[in-house]
């Protein structure tokens, strides 16, 4: 019979199948290595010991069934089953009994175990694999990785360009990414290709990159931005929020943060969206779509806007200047519009 390949039978594995089966047929039960010493045996004074029939079924790579007692050996009649990993047969698998009798119980204690071994091996595997991806995503969220280690990682580890990394706030039934990374509130994602956001997380999504070190600049710039979780924008808002301006804001001092907010104190959080809107929009009808307003409407929160700040939204310059205006009000917590 063909078997598929699987880890290597350890004692504990071993010890387990014995007092586990055991109890539960009527035939002794034992399981010997690679040496074909008894390593697990519902008798435990064989253990130990050497068993002549693993021998024959480790020397002669097949199923040995054995239909007469040995009383020189002390060889029990019995089927005794080998077990493979790598191709190789490395442990073997006896029941004591009548070979008509045991055959199929046999057989079935080998396929048991060779389940065991099997879901063992995909089980370090995997804790490998899991344990290889934090690394990845530890030095990126750290900021220790290099261009050049990284790009070993990736593909190592399989994950094919073009790949992004985001950055998840607020979630609460975070959906299964394999590889994702969570500190504190925030979880950090690398994929290959889009991911799947729930509706109420304020994320980043990051762009798709084909180059390492793209993945490292926006890994810099996701730790700053995630530094100051007021920057980060809700899922109704991604469309009007700009990366560079927010990042500008989350790194420049607080003082001048202060100097920058005092153009837009005095406008409401709906005039701070109509300027993200416009800013977002190439014409002024496209802005209207966003904002789901009347045309007047947008006409009098303009006028409104250059009253009471001084600088007009229509003239791009002054625009850029009431935006900085209102991501340095957001960056201080003045105001809560992303």
């Amino acid at each position: 019979m063909a078997q598929k390949e699987t880890g290597k039978l350890t004692h504990a594995v071993a010890l387990r199948v014995v007092q586990t089966i055991a109890p539960r047929i009527d035939h002794p039960l034992n399981i010997m290595d690679e040496r074909g010493i008894i390593i697990a045996s519902s008798d435990p004074k064989r253990l130990g010991n050497p068993h002549p029939d693993a021998l024959r079924a480790l020397e002669e790579n097949r199923t040995v069934f054995t239909a007469q007692a040995d009383p020189v050996s002390g060889q029990q009649p019995g089927v005794n089953v080998p077990l493979y990993a790598g191709g190789i047969v490395q442990s073997v698998v006896g029941v004591t009994g009548t070979p008509q009798e045991v055959a199929s119980l046999a057989q079935l204690i080998s396929l048991t175990v060779q389940l065991l071994l099997t879901q063992q091996e995909e089980h370090v595997r995997s804790t490998v694999r899991a344990t290889q991806i934090s690394d990845m995503l530890s030095g990126l969220v750290s900021g220790s990785a290099t261009d050049k280690a990284l790009a070993g990682q990736l593909k190592q580890l399989g994950f094919t360009a073009p790949w992004s990394l985001s950055l998840l706030l607020d979630e609460d039934d975070p959906e299964p990414h394999e590889a994702a990374l969570k500190i504190n509130s925030a979880r950090w994602v690398l994929s290959s290709g889009p991911i799947e956001v729930p509706a109420a997380a304020r994320a980043i999504l990051g762009l798709p990159r084909t180059q390492p070190g793209d993945l490292l600049v926006d890994a810099e710039n996701l730790r700053t931005l995630g530094a100051v979780p007021a920057l980060v924008p809700a899922a109704g808002l991604r469309e009007l929020w700009n990366e560079d301006m927010a990042l500008s804001a989350a790194r420049a001092p607080e003082s001048h943060c202060r100097s920058l907010a005092r153009r837009t104190a005095q406008i409401s959080e709906d005039h701070a969206l109509t300027l993200l809107a416009l800013a977002a929009s190439a014409t002024q009808t496209e802005a209207i779509a966003r904002l789901t307003v009347h045309r007047n409407t947008l006409i009098q929160r303009m006028d409104r806007i250059k009253q009471v700040t001084g600088s007009d939204p229509r003239v791009p310059g002054e625009l850029l200047a009431l935006l900085n205006s209102i991501y340095a009000r957001a960056r201080l917590g003045e105001m809560h519009i992303f």
